[in-house]
């Protein structure tokens, strides 16, 4: 989320603070995430609360950050500039309050090229881009400060919110949702209290997108989509997610937050990825899988939970075995039982 705001600025946002160590001529360009800031951003320590079964921020990962101001309930022992806020979340909604109201202010309107073709029933925005040739059907939604590439196809129906980038020559089918809020949140004592979704949506060249995917923006930088992907109808991309060149993704799969995919992939359909994992360049996932853990460039898997595909064909083979090898157990259970049966008779009148 761009900012580029002083740091005495910056704080006469914020209603909750306690300690401040940075020069108010600081000059903060964005807001990002631990991992991705860099020296002239801000980023929150931003827990997701005792009761959450998240991973919770580690020390180490806020020491490895390269943040040049960080946003922390409790002081730091190190000197590197930082603000303590009684919470951290609170101080994010008003960064993204204060933010979000400056930069819809210096929009201008909406620019559509001479070229392009925009139904009379299409909503844009102001801010908004639309390039040479593009196509807007009826009932498109486009948002502020939105940048449309040139050959693109919207198709009706089609939403794009805030913000968001679509490559050239990109087709969108009917009812597509993208940039609409990632799915996140704090778990408190006094129940869920929602994290902004204050980054974007990329979506590269040449890409196709299904009739009523969905596709969220990243909490604090990009979700992507590579070029040439092609994603079939019905499939859910979740905030963070990067989904690598080239790759093909079936109906119905649904992709967890921060999700990393490599390039050439193939990933078939009713497929569910786990959040944070990272499936290598050329990696294949068969339907109705389920993928609970990373999966190596050019390795093929299957199965709930997934696993190595050949591992799983033995393991299916070996469950089709099980009826017969009970009617086994059965028979000879069976022969033992009536055996003894007739020995004790024996036994009693003879």
């Amino acid at each position: 989320m761009e900012l580029k705001l002083q740091l005495s600025q910056l704080l006469s946002a914020l209603t909750n603070v306690s300690f401040c160590n940075g020069d108010g001529a600081f000059v903060i360009r964005r807001l990002s995430s631990l991992q991705s800031a860099g020296p002239q951003d801000i980023a929150l320590v931003l827990d997701r609360g005792d009761a959450s079964v998240f991973d919770p921020i580690s020390d180490e990962a806020v020491k490895k950050s390269q943040a040049g101001v960080l946003i922390v309930a409790r002081p730091l022992t190190s000197d590197r500039i930082h603000i303590v806020v009684s919470d951290t979340l609170t101080a994010f909604n008003e960064i993204a309050a204060y933010a979000g109201k400056r930069h819809i202010e210096s929009l201008g309107a909406p620019q559509i090229a001479p070229t392009a073709s925009v139904h009379n029933s299409a909503v844009i925005l102001a801010g908004t881009i639309i390039g040479e040739h593009t196509q807007v059907g009826p009932h498109v939604f486009v948002g502020r400060n939105c940048h449309i590439g040139k050959n693109v196809v919207l198709h009706p129906g089609v939403k794009i919110l805030d913000d968001c980038i679509i490559g050239d020559s990109c087709i969108i089918d009917p009812g597509a949702v993208i940039g609409a809020d990632g799915f996140g949140y704090q778990v408190s004592k006094s129940g869920l209290r929602k994290i902004p979704q204050v980054g974007i949506v990329r979506i590269g060249v040449g890409v196709e997108i299904g009739a009523n995917c969905t596709i969220d923006r990243a909490a604090f930088d990009e979700t992507v989509i590579g070029d040439h992907v092609k994603i079939d109808n019905g499939a859910q991309i979740a905030h963070n997610v990067k989904v690598g060149a080239h790759t093909i993704i079936l109906a119905q799969t649904g992709i967890a937050g921060s999700v990393e995919i490599g390039q050439g992939c193939q990933i078939g359909g009713q497929v569910a990825i786990r959040d944070h994992l990272r499936i290598g360049n050329g990696a294949k996932i068969v339907s109705k899988s389920a993928v609970i853990s990373h999966v190596l460039d050019g390795q093929t898997v299957a199965g709930i939970p997934a696993m190595p595909f050949n591992q799983w064909k033995r393991l299916v083979v070996s469950l089709n075995k099980v009826p017969d090898i009970l009617k086994k157990f059965d028979d000879r259970r069976r022969t033992t039982f009536v055996g003894a049966t007739r020995s004790w008779i024996k036994r009693l009148w003879s």
